[in-house]
């Protein structure tokens, strides 16, 4: 078997972290855009990792195999490939 047979046929999900899901067991500060609302291309959400962790059953459930994530450092955009440093 080859390195990156691993792949082939696998599901792939992507990941834009600000809007998938917001732990509550995390602290954060912002203003951030209502969950429920249309999403805009400046504003914010405050999705973070530990809300992605807490749906890794829900994205088993659905046959996922490889989660790929926007980026996640700082930015001034949502996407998150807007660096700020």
């Amino acid at each position: 078997m080859n390195n990156i047979d691993w792949i082939k046929g696998a599901v792939i999900y992507q990941v834009f972290p600000d809007s998938f899901a917001r732990s509550a067991a995390v602290r954060t500060g912002g203003i951030y855009e209502k969950w429920e609302a249309p999403e805009t291309p400046c504003g914010f959400r405050g999705g973070n990792l530990k809300g992605a962790e807490e749906k890794l059953d829900h994205l088993c459930a659905l046959g996922v195999d490889v989660i790929y994530f926007n980026p996640i450092f700082s930015s001034a955009a949502n996407h998150r490939y807007h660096t700020c440093d």
